[in-house]
């Protein structure tokens, strides 16, 4: 075993940010989707920690991270930014990032943003809206439903993805450990965040031998690996499929993390 796991809390403006290292090796920093925490893709971070110094954390105002004033909105370079911070404050140099979902825009934004901060940027069915006609594009990309529940719009938001959410409260593979309130920020702040981001696909092809597109096999229906797909041609780099659904990374870590660590280049696993 590779020791306990470490927690971490930084300054960011307006707040501090949580994060937990486990592991040792090179830095490899995983970021989820949905209201993701610290302890969403913690089964995903154990399956990595043989090779890596794991990092997960918690977005802005979720769980253990702290904002003065939570009512206040926040954009995906925003979020993109605090994991530069936290990246500084690895002291390890270039770190290597897997994001999926609105954690896929948070990596994109971050590569592009930051190019220094970040090695091989593995990023899994980015909602970008942008790449879809009008008419693919789900209604919650569009308006988040400020009129109904948290809650029911995760879960419209988690069938149209083709993921059964389980529990309420639960996070999209049926974990129980996401709390109300992350589900509440999720969907009142960070969804419409999802909607209004805008990629700067034209800064992002200079790093394109950096950058890795990867869809769920289990998700061609669907439309976040339609998203992918797309972004890969217009990279000029192959999709990749990866374990699963939406959600692969949760519902099959052991696979994944397998498939992930062979994603990563040699300098990347030593």
């Amino acid at each position: 075993m590779n020791g306990q796991p470490a927690e971490h809390l930084i300054e960011i403006p307006g707040g501090s940010l949580y994060y937990r290292t486990q592991g040792a090796g090179p830095a490899l920093v995983l970021i989820g989707g949905g209201p993701s925490n610290a302890d969403t893709l913690r089964g995903l971070a154990s399956e990595l920690a043989g090779a890596f110094t794991v990092v997960t954390y918690d977005r802005r105002g979720y769980s253990r991270s702290h904002l003065d004033d939570p009512s206040r909105p926040a954009t995906i370079a925003q979020h993109g930014d605090d994991v530069r911070r936290l990246i500084a404050d690895l002291a390890a140099g270039p770190a290597a990032v897997f994001g999926s979902s609105v954690g896929a825009l948070i990596a994109l934004s971050l590569a592009i943003s930051a190019p220094a901060a970040v090695g091989p940027v593995i990023v899994h069915e980015p909602p970008l809206g942008q790449l879809l006609a009008g008419d693919e594009r789900p209604a919650f990309d569009l308006n988040p439903g400020a009129d109904s529940s948290a809650g029911s719009v995760l879960d419209a938001i988690a069938t149209s993805i083709g993921v059964n959410r389980g529990p309420a409260g639960g996070d999209p593979a049926g974990r129980p450990e996401i709390r109300p309130a992350d589900v509440e920020l999720f969907v009142r702040r960070d969804a419409p965040a999802v909607g209004a981001y805008h990629l700067d696909i034209a800064r992002l092809v200079p790093l394109a031998g950096r950058i890795v597109v990867a869809g769920s096999q289990d998700g061609r229906d669907f439309y976040p690996y339609q998203c992918a797909l797309r972004l890969a041609r217009q990279l000029g780099t192959p999709l990749v499929e990866l374990p699963g659904n939406h959600a692969g990374m949760i519902q099959h870590p052991g696979e994944f993390a397998a498939e992930l660590r062979n994603l990563l280049p040699p300098s990347a696993r030593s």
